[in-house]
């Protein structure tokens, strides 16, 4: 029964895709904005969550302003989810990048792997346009629907990207791949197993895996991130991070000072472009919280 679900599933999501497909790209990111819109209005618990973040982050900002901010978030999240659709399209026209300080990177794989910081900002799927011209290995939730899985696996197979599915073993695949030489790309914003930082002056976890990498095998450890332009172009943006290499703190300590160094240089960058980041992640565990306190 779940078998024929899965695979009800997978075929609505190809249909979708062809009909979308119909359209001008100027028209399929509208409807991904009206997508965006829609879920920001049906799914309460992510909105709660969404509007829950942004009190915290921006406690300065009228609920007006939060609101406005919240559903472009929305709007930027969901074109860049449906924008993956077309991807192989979108990326094969250059017109659609505009990269700063690329010379940073050249001049860092000149020197070796390297290991990125990306974020769930903007256009974020975009930045597998990188992989034309520097292989790298990166993580990605396994899908539970099998059909779908296999099919986003299969689209990324033509890049040069080695996928890993996350699981307990994700860690060590990690480090085996970066001793083979590999540059290593992770998503570092999100909350996960890690370390205690402060975000946003709230206490929450980070990831360390960049961290970690770049410490253990003294890589330069690059920050990438994008944002979508009016026109819904990308722009990607490139700095090299500095790691905190302290003889006074052992490799766990350096680590940790490290990954807050890359979460604070996030907060500035979030702080920049609010309207672009995932804020529907319970990123400070506040959806109980909020949830609890209106029960009362």
């Amino acid at each position: 029964m779940k078998s024929l679900i899965y695979l009800s599933q997978y075929f609505a999501f190809r249909a979708f895709k062809g009909f979308i497909m119909l359209f001008p790209e100027k028209t399929r990111f509208k409807i991904g904005e009206t997508v965006g819109v829609l879920g920001y209005k049906l799914i309460k618990s992510r909105r709660i969550t969404t509007l829950a973040n942004l009190k915290l982050a921006f406690p300065e900002k009228t609920v007006k302003e939060r609101h406005k901010i919240a559903i472009d978030s929305y709007k930027t999240m969901a074109k860049a989810f449906l924008g993956t659709l077309w991807l192989d399209e979108y990326m094969k026209n250059d017109d659609n990048f505009k990269i700063h300080n690329i010379e940073i990177l050249d001049r860092a794989l000149k020197k070796g792997p390297v290991v990125f910081a990306t974020m769930h900002l903007g256009n974020m799927e975009s930045l597998s346009k990188f992989s034309e011209k520097y292989p790298l290995v990166t993580v990605a939730k396994k899908q539970r629907n099998p059909y779908l899985n296999k099919y986003i696996t299969d689209k990324r197979k033509h890049l040069n990207i080695i996928l890993l599915e996350k699981s307990k073993r994700t860690g060590r695949e990690l480090l085996e791949y970066a001793e083979f030489g590999k540059n290593i790309a992770l998503f570092t914003d999100h909350r996960d197993k890690g370390t205690n930082v402060e975000f946003f002056g709230a206490d929450t976890v980070s990831p360390t895996g960049v961290s970690t990498i770049a410490l253990k095998y003294n890589r330069p450890l690059i920050l990438v991130y994008c944002i979508f332009d009016k026109n819904n172009k990308t722009e990607i943006f490139i700095e090299e991070l500095k790691k905190s290499n302290s003889h006074n703190l052992n490799f766990k300590e350096n680590v940790h000072e490290t990954t807050q160094k890359i979460i604070f240089k996030m907060e500035e960058i979030i702080t920049k472009y609010p309207e672009q980041w995932m804020w529907l992640h319970d990123r400070w565990k506040l959806y109980k919280q909020v949830t609890k306190k209106k029960r009362k």
